[in-house]
């Protein structure tokens, strides 16, 4: 979120270069957007999602050889839950977009008032996710015991040696497996469950689908929208998401 709110990373999905090109002029007058990918459409928007960690994603509807009410509805089936905004031609599909909880329905063409008035009532959401409910940070929580580990990695032909103690986060990154530390990022073909079956699970907590973060590296525990968080890991800028289906587990973890 934006300062505690920070920046708010923005997908653009259109299958219309100029529509994409209008929309991202817009948007970069608001400082405080960021915009981490645009995309044609397609299930490339729902693989991206993970690694690019939107706070908010425009989407088109009716898009050469997709739909996006149909990429939408598959983002909620996944647990993948970045705000979204529906910026289309129809107005026909507003009932449904809000019914898949979007936050805001633009019709092309785009004005700088109606974009301005979108971005303000997302920036609203956002303080209010902030202001109304309470953080913790990690270090102020309960740790878990763990017992120190080494794990080789092959990275670009050669295997590393590193302590699991100093891995930050693993998560899916374009057909590959990124593990970050401090200093590095190591890439490696395993699967997340095999990777994850070579960590101590008192250390390591799986998030969501796509990622594993080193619980003593948490620093904040941000509440975030339809149950489900995001947290703020020591030496990462990437807010990391935590799936409704892993919410009970992080409480468990903490005591909240």
């Amino acid at each position: 979120m934006v300062d505690q709110l920070r920046t708010i990373r923005v997908m653009i999905v259109d299958d219309e270069e100029p529509a994409r090109s209008e929309l991202k002029y817009l948007l970069e007058s608001f400082r405080e957007i960021e915009v981490v990918g645009e995309f044609a459409g397609g299930d490339t928007v729902i693989n991206a999602i993970p690694s690019l960690n939107p706070h908010l994603i425009f989407m088109d509807i009716e898009m050469a050889g997709s739909n996006g009410i149909q990429i939408a509805e598959k983002m909620h089936a996944a647990q993948i839950v970045p705000l979204l905004v529906f910026a289309t031609a129809h107005e026909e599909f507003a009932v449904k977009a809000f019914d898949l909880n979007a936050v805001d329905y633009l019709l092309k063409p785009f004005s700088a008032k109606r974009v301005a008035k979108c971005i303000e009532k997302v920036r609203a959401l956002l303080q209010e996710a902030v202001q109304t409910n309470s953080t913790k940070r990690a270090g102020e929580l309960a740790t878990v015991p763990y017992s120190l580990q080494k794990l080789a990695i092959e990275h670009n032909g050669k295997a590393f040696v590193i302590d699991t103690k100093d891995i930050i986060a693993v998560y899916c990154a374009e057909g590959q497996l990124a593990i970050r530390t401090a200093n590095k990022c190591y890439y490696s073909n395993m699967s997340l469950q095999e990777f994850y079956s070579r960590l101590d699970e008192q250390l390591f907590f799986r998030t969501h689908r796509a990622y594993l973060v080193n619980i003593e590296k948490i620093r904040e525990i941000i509440p975030w929208f339809n149950g489900t968080y995001n947290l703020i890991l020591e030496g990462l800028a990437e807010e990391v998401p935590v799936s409704r289906q892993q919410v009970p587990k992080l409480k468990k973890i903490f005591g909240l």
